[in-house]
């Protein structure tokens, strides 16, 4: 792999910035460092037959899928939106993803057959927890009161993979990676830690699953920052990461570095719904399909500010429902620029460029 890869130490730093976030990778550091994190991050590159992953059971090492089937999180307790991405068997097949001729791809359009969000701290009973498109508005219902001990989420967590992600069989189940501080503050925040207990609680339930045999997909953590890098390319005036799901951003609005990080924020927020909404409306880089073409009716409805009662009506705000499918399809192209690299080397600079250019 090193001397394959050995043209990266002919590119210059900006070269390798480039290829580092069009493929998903840390793109910080000095240029040894950058040189040195694409090399690893190109060393085990997505298998396109289909196999599952070597470190499987035994009984799931020749386990084989007719497609890619993708589930992307976007973590929260009040507000977690998934959805599932569709490819077929060739998406990474040199001979179909990669033209020998040329400079341009000729990449898969990924098929959206499922774009949901659900509250999973409302229900009293795990199995009552419903999506965004069938549940009904509860705004006159008072809310009970919440206990976020593991003891009650445990049976959410295990309920919401159950239900919505594993029945489907997903080859890949990408999960929006957590942190502990949110815009450069300095306290651990409580609502960050319930995120994160209940991030880790959906680890540990898949990584069961596949040890005993019932499940033999990947997990995938995804940084949101490297999803911003790639859909917006560093964001205007120093966009940044987003916070968690909520109730973080207030308590860092009292000091100007936090007002500065909530502004940017909201940009970043603003942005990334106008792209979502671009795609669904032009029918550009997805196909949407089934209950997810119904979700894009309700985000379309809600982005144009319709008041229609088919349109836009209990949805609220979507920036979590932009968030799981941008990840998601982000994380698509990183894995299809890395086979790029891999096999255009220095030649597949041009066609990252072009790419990005076509983007924005």
């Amino acid at each position: 792999m090193a001397s394959r890869l050995d043209w990266l130490r002919t590119c210059k730093l900006k070269q390798l910035e480039a290829i580092a976030r069009a493929t998903g990778i840390n793109s910080s550091g000095t240029k040894p460092v950058l040189i040195s994190h694409i090399q690893e991050g190109l060393s085990q590159p997505l298998d396109n037959s289909l196999n599952v992953a070597s470190t499987k059971p035994p009984q799931q090492k020749q386990q084989r899928h007719d497609e890619y089937k993708i589930f992307s999180i976007d973590m929260g307790i009040r507000n977690l939106a998934y959805c599932q991405l569709v490819l077929p068997p060739s998406w990474l097949h040199p001979s179909s993803d990669i033209s020998k001729t040329s400079t341009t791809t000729t990449p898969v359009t990924p098929t959206l057959k499922h774009w949901s969000r659900i509250d999973v701290s409302s229900p009293s009973d795990p199995l009552s927890i419903t999506t965004t498109t069938t549940t009904t508005t509860t705004a006159n219902k008072p809310r009970l009161k919440e206990s976020f001990t593991p003891a009650i989420y445990a049976p959410y967590a295990h309920t919401f993979l159950t239900t919505h992600i594993l029945p489907h069989n997903p080859t890949h189940i990408l999960i929006e990676r957590q942190r502990f501080r949110s815009m450069g503050g300095s306290a651990v925040q409580e609502w960050t830690l319930r995120v994160n207990m209940f991030e880790a609680m959906l680890y540990a339930i898949l990584q069961t699953y596949s040890t005993e045999g019932k499940w033999g997909g990947e997990v995938v953590p995804v940084l949101p920052s490297k999803v911003v890098k790639y859909w917006l390319d560093g964001g205007e005036d120093g966009v940044i990461e987003r916070g968690i799901d909520m109730g973080d951003e207030k308590t860092v609005k009292k000091n100007e570095k936090g007002k500065r990080a909530s502004l940017g924020t909201e940009k970043s927020k603003a942005r990334k719904m106008g792209i979502v909404r671009d795609m669904v409306q032009n029918g550009s880089g997805i196909e949407l399909q089934g209950q997810a073409r119904e979700m894009g009716d309700l985000v379309m409805g809600k982005a144009e500010g319709k008041k229609r009662a088919d349109k836009g009506k209990g949805l609220g705000k979507f920036d979590d429902l932009a968030d799981c499918l941008l990840q998601g399809l982000a994380w698509v192209k990183w894995e299809e620029n890395k086979r790029l690299v891999l096999e255009k080397g220095m030649e597949a600079l041009d066609i990252l460029t072009a790419n990005v250019k076509g983007k924005k």
